[in-house]
């Protein structure tokens, strides 16, 4: 049998550039999540699960004890039946579960007069309304901060994502429903640092279209207010009685494991909300 290798060669190459653009196309990242949205790191969710959750990439139930909000994994994820209880905690120098996702809707040169004053101390806007975390979360170094240099990313690995950044205030808007960041001191990062580095410098530099995130101090109050805001939409279902499965929840779980070093975050997961009985 003949074969030309010319030919062969160029079929191999491409089934290798279809087989590589599915893989790229089925890949989702942390930045193509909508926002806001709340987000948990898998890896942490891991160190705290009892009954211990298996390494095979399996995704749990998760139940909020405080208010008995029940987090189902959507059908298109690898769903085991475990449930486990987790309350969210925030302790200072270990690696924080849940996350605000949030994205810059307008930063310091956007900056409007009368509506965000004082001028001096406005640093952004962001899409994340503080009623959802019930105006209880502050900033923090984050899970895909492009902004910080190779010192500070190696700091934010790990538990310091979840490091705050100092002197750098979370509220209201005085015109709408968005959120504002803003120095706590007129003297800006200068004032507002530690002597560790300046760890909040850069919020100076963010953009409209930049993510970063918040860690609210009650991450399980936060996920009812999602489900307060979000229940209309994720309890309606279609004349197929498909609907509930398919509808975006904005909770999503994430996970740097099998990624590059300095990598964006991987979507591995979706969770859907449930009010169990007895609220």
């Amino acid at each position: 049998m003949y074969y030309n290798a010319n030919v062969f060669v160029t079929t191999l190459s491409l089934m290798i550039f279809v087989t590589a653009q599915q893989n790229i196309n089925a890949l989702m990242l942390l930045s193509d999540v909508p926002t806001p949205s709340f987000i948990i790191d898998m890896q942490a969710l891991r160190r705290i699960a009892e009954p211990p959750l298996n390494d095979n990439g399996d995704i749990p139930s998760i139940r909020c004890p405080k208010n008995n909000l029940l987090l189902q994994p959507i059908s298109n994820t690898k769903r085991n039946n475990k449930v486990i209880d987790c309350q969210f905690p925030t302790v200072e120098g270990q690696q924080a579960i849940g996350y605000l996702h949030t994205t810059v809707t307008r930063g310091r040169d956007d900056a409007i007069p009368d509506e965000d004053e004082p001028i001096s101390t406005f640093l952004a806007e962001i899409d994340l309304d503080p009623t959802l975390c019930r105006n209880d979360a502050h900033l923090v170094l984050g899970l895909n901060n492009h902004h910080v240099g190779s010192y500070y990313w190696a700091r934010s690995a790990g538990a310091g994502s979840s490091m705050e950044a100092p002197g750098v205030g979370y509220g209201s808007s005085q015109s709408n429903s968005k959120g504002v960041l803003r120095w706590l001191d007129e003297g800006g990062p200068t004032a507002c640092n530690s002597n560790d580095g300046k760890r909040s410098e850069w919020v100076n530099f963010l953009r409209r279209q930049d993510t970063v995130q918040l860690l609210p101090n009650d991450g399980q109050d936060t996920l009812l207010e999602f489900y307060k805001r979000y229940k209309q939409s994720l309890s309606s279902i279609d004349e197929d009685g498909k609907g509930e499965e398919n509808t975006p929840t904005r909770i999503f779980g994430i996970s740097n494991e099998g990624r590059p070093m300095g990598s964006e975050p991987a979507v591995v997961c979706e969770w859907r909300c449930i009010l169990e009985e007895g609220i």
